[in-house]
């Protein structure tokens, strides 16, 4: 019984889930996953004036997406809460499902031209296994 518990402690299905905080990398703010101990950079937030029109400069962003993905992440199935959807103006942007009202939370803009469903796996692949060999996502 004991080896069975710790054969199951030790899979991948009870791995640590990451939390996530806004700090800086490179000199940026940036969204980071705490994984097991380790701090892995997941969005680098390099424009300060990204989302000027909202009156947020990147460290404002950097705390309210970071906040989001920490408190989404017990809400259910990442795949289920970030969404590629598009703006009023038709900007493509990344957001999280709010399970109350289905609401999109913005988390980030995508450039125009870039594909919205793969910029949504990018970002899946690193907030589900967060890994310092993969480069974090830069919001420009």
């Amino acid at each position: 019984m004991a080896i069975a518990t710790l054969m199951l402690a030790n899979s991948p299905a009870f791995a640590q889930t990451a939390s996530f905080f806004c700090g800086a990398s490179g000199g940026y703010p940036a969204t980071i996953a705490d994984q097991e101990g380790k701090n892995i950079p997941v969005i680098l937030w390099v424009a300060d004036n990204y989302f000027n029109e909202s009156g947020e400069d990147a460290i404002t962003r950097c705390t309210r997406v970071s906040g989001i993905l920490n408190n989404s992440q017990s809400q259910g199935n990442w795949d289920n809460i970030i969404t590629a959807g598009a703006s009023r103006t038709g900007q493509p942007m990344i957001c999280a499902a709010n399970p109350q009202d289905g609401s999109c939370r913005l988390l980030y803009q995508i450039p125009r031209g870039q594909n919205p469903e793969q910029a949504r796996q990018e970002l899946l692949r690193r907030i589900k296994n967060p890994n310092l060999s993969v480069s974090p996502i830069k919001v420009n």
